[in-house]
């Protein structure tokens, strides 16, 4: 078998097991959705629905308890729910306090930000009903949630800043253009809400969607729709999540780059819990799996330092272990 197949079954099982590397810990999941503003009724209604769309599939699907779940779009009215807030600047810094207050270390809070974008000048927006909310304001209200882990997803046009200034270590963001200059509506906000309905953008088969696999479902669904109708592509969206501050275009594909771990092991659904019957072996074997794929993204991480042999080797063999131990995790829960 050569060195390349060896690496890709490799990677591929690895991807089967990395959902043991979610932040199994976290007690709690917090969920901001905000909807900007529109200009027209055909965004208006568009937006509108993308909004709707995730918090139905927040709290039908993916199991967040209603009070952890903030609501704001432009036209509260239309909530059939009755949760709705308007999205002015005020309420929305105002929800991220609240999340900033009830939330703790090791929980997770996912920010998602669905409308247009503008960059004037040096400064950088999403677009709200009243006062737009500059990057700068946004940046300052998720310094209070050190030690969460913290997505932002900013889905509109002109996002690609955002990366830059929202970047720090233990988040992962997420915009739908690579630079200001992309200022046409963005379609990504749609294909990405839309990845966590169904199976579709479940790549490794885990039964839940990650953060990297709804990214990637997003913009190869973004890149079909520019084929489909013959136009040039002006949206070309970026994931940050090792801190540095420079986005990816294809995250998680070359490890060297660093992107894309934190977002492989990020859900927004809940880790299947074990039960309260799992047996002391079972939990050890838990644990065990956790901690070897830890070494397998640390490795990943150190590939530079080895031969391409010698990478292949370590990495074959720690991916050896982790079938090994899974295998036993599946026999321990049949008896």
């Amino acid at each position: 078998m050569s060195a390349i197949v060896r690496l890709r079954r490799g990677l591929t099982a690895l991807g089967l097991a990395l959902a043991l590397a979610a932040p199994a810990a976290a007690e709690e999941r917090f969920l901001v959705v905000v909807g900007g503003i529109g200009g027209e009724d055909y965004y208006r209604d568009l937006f509108h629905r993308w909004t709707t769309t995730m918090v139905d599939l927040a709290l039908e699907q993916l199991g967040f308890a209603p009070e952890n779940v903030a609501v704001l779009v432009e036209q509260p009215a239309r909530d059939r729910r009755g949760i709705a807030r308007e999205s002015r600047r005020e309420a929305v810094e105002a929800a991220l306090a609240d999340v900033a207050e009830r939330s703790r270390p090791g929980d997770l809070v996912m920010v998602l930000l669905l409308g247009h974008g503008t960059a004037r000048g040096e400064r950088v927006l999403f677009n709200l009903p009243g006062p737009d909310l500059p990057v700068e304001a946004l940046a300052a209200r998720l310094t209070a949630l050190d030690g969460r882990t913290v997505a932002v997803v900013n889905a509109a046009s002109a996002s690609g800043p955002f990366v830059a200034a929202l970047s720090a270590p233990g988040r992962v963001v997420i915009t739908a253009t690579a630079s200001p200059a992309e200022d046409h509506a963005a379609q990504f906000g749609g294909h990405f809400v839309g990845a966590f309905a169904g199976g579709a953008a479940d790549a490794d088969k885990d039964g839940r969607v990650s953060l990297l696999e709804a990214f990637a479902h997003a913009t190869a669904a973004v890149r079909a729709s520019y084929e489909r109708e013959r136009r040039l592509l002006t949206e070309h969206a970026l994931l940050d999540d090792d801190g540095d501050g420079a986005g990816s275009r294809e995250p998680g594909v070359d490890p060297a780059t660093g992107d894309g771990a934190l977002a492989r092991r990020t859900f927004l659904a809940a880790a299947p819990a074990l039960g309260e019957g799992a047996s002391a072996e079972r939990v050890a074997l838990e644990v065990a799996a956790r901690g070897l794929v830890d070494r397998i993204e640390a490795l990943k991480r150190r590939k530079r330092e080895f031969t391409e042999s010698d990478y292949l080797g370590r990495l074959e063999g720690l991916l050896v272990e982790l079938a090994l131990n899974r295998r036993a995790a599946r026999e321990e829960g049949t008896r």
